[in-house]
């Protein structure tokens, strides 16, 4: 059990010798005890076959516990954020740890394996999905036991173990209680059972980027089986937080109106970034499209939408996800050389990239609630980019680019209303709503959407 270059802070995964490390533990005055379902702290997953214990191991791991201990006597604040994701590649929980680390706090995470990050003092990982098919059928059947569970059995109790048990939290639940944090963000409703149990004099904030009772209400499964517990956990549970946040003004309202809960709106803008404006083409509008190769994100209709266009359309997509559906996408673009398939960039360098096109290009068909009132990362990067937009008429974007005047609202879903839109973008106009982008970048921008975190938290710059 060496420690990796990778992952220099992490502790690692406890095996059957767990009991001579926690002794060691002990004398730097933690009271982690051994949870006997699952001997998992964070790291990575140690093998079957390798059971041997290592001083190195006890000196890594008391290393990264002692300066727990260190943060505590110099009363430096802490805090754990928590969430079913890389935080170093998924926008909004990197916002967090950037929005803590900026107060001076000591930032902890409870997440799948996280990329370095100096600004993060450990993480406590956990077991990244697989995606063969036999994980698959493994976790669809998992899931569907510990939701028929939940419903059948009444003890409270049972139902956080099995929820705990679905996503192998349960390891985790003691060594978080023993570490005393001032702010638990919770990101995800599936841990926030475990997190409330683990808050001592903690203030827990949840961060809803959906509104999760009806998160995947498309499906019927969902539906019959899903759709209750979440309403459940979100009545039992969340009123306990002392924070709740969420990402736009109709999800702020589907919780007032459905769950009479009041949520502060914190929207997921970038860092303001510096890149020079560039001028639209006379005779091009050279559009780009990034994100999640999600089947529910109107890509397809985004293809066809381009191909009924003139010559000077062209659309460049960036993808991450599903490779088979990225390979089913070009197979429809196929006739459409106007139409390119790029490399996805890394997080930090998207808006640079999206610097060098002209439209933004972002529609979803309304299917569900979520998708409905949905106010993505991309909508703020587009912007950042001092990129013109253009989308279909969704209530919480087209609310942001009628009050920037930075873009162009389709005045329907169909092709045929996007298309018409579309053919009303001129050089002067497009050169006005990037000029307009460019301004609305000044507020829409991680450091000034901040100050609302800073209000709601009650803090000082």
């Amino acid at each position: 059990m060496q420690e990796t270059s990778d992952h220099p802070r992490g502790i690692r995964t406890i095996d059957e010798s767990s009991e001579l490390l926690l002794h060691g533990l002990s004398q730097l005055g933690s009271q982690v005890q051994t949870c006997e379902e699952d001997k998992e702290f964070c790291g990575d997953t140690v093998g079957q076959k390798d059971r041997s214990f290592s001083l190195a191991y006890l000196t890594i791991s008391c290393s990264v516990l002692q300066k727990v201990t260190n943060d505590r006597e110099k009363n430096r604040k802490s805090v754990l954020i928590a969430c079913f994701s890389d935080p170093s590649a998924d926008p909004r929980p990197s916002r967090m740890v950037r929005f803590f680390s900026e107060l001076h706090f000591a930032v902890d995470v409870l997440g799948y394996r996280c990329r370095e990050n100096p600004a993060i003092r450990h993480w406590f990982a956990l077991e990244v999905p697989k995606f063969s098919l036999l994980a698959r059928v493994r976790r669809y059947f998992r899931g569907l036991i510990v939701s028929l569970g939940i419903r059948v059995f009444p003890w409270q109790r049972l139902r956080n173990w099995l929820n705990d048990y679905r996503f192998k939290l349960t390891g985790f639940r003691q060594v978080l209680i023993s570490s005393n944090y001032d702010y638990i963000v919770v990101q995800d409703l599936q841990m926030l059972p475990l997190l409330l149990g683990c808050k001592r004099g903690a203030k827990v904030v949840f961060d809803a980027r959906e509104f999760y009772p009806k998160q995947n209400e498309e499906s019927l499964k969902f539906r019959l089986l899903e759709q209750p517990e979440r309403y459940r956990l979100c009545r039992e549970y969340l009123p306990a937080c002392d924070y709740l946040l969420t990402v736009s003004d109709g999800l702020a309202k589907l919780y007032e109106n459905e769950l009479g809960l009041v949520a502060k709106v914190f929207r997921s803008v970038p860092v303001s970034q510096a890149i020079p404006f560039v001028d639209p083409l006379p005779d091009k509008v050279r559009m780009v499209h990034h994100g999640a190769a999600n089947r529910n994100r109107g890509l397809e209709m985004m293809i066809e939408i381009v191909r009924s266009l003139n010559d000077r359309f062209t659309l460049d997509f960036y993808l991450v996800g599903s490779a088979s559906y990225v390979k089913k996408l070009k197979e429809i673009a196929l006739d459409c050389p106007r139409i390119r398939f790029r490399k996805p960039v890394e997080i930090n360098d998207i808006v640079q990239m999206l610097g060098s096109y002209d439209v933004g290009f972002f529609y979803v068909e309304p299917s569900t609630l979520n998708l409905r009132h949905c106010l993505p990362n991309k909508l703020f990067e587009f912007i950042q980019a001092k990129l013109a937009v253009v989308i279909g008429p969704s209530p919480d974007m087209a609310q942001i680019v009628d009050r920037y005047e930075c873009g162009f609202v389709g005045s329907g879903f169909s092709v045929e209303d996007m298309v018409r839109v579309m053919e009303t973008i001129t050089q002067p106009n497009l050169r006005r709503a990037k000029l307009n982008s460019e301004e609305a970048a000044k507020s829409l921008c991680f450091e000034e959407e901040k100050k609302v975190l800073m209000a709601e938290f009650g803090m000082n710059a």
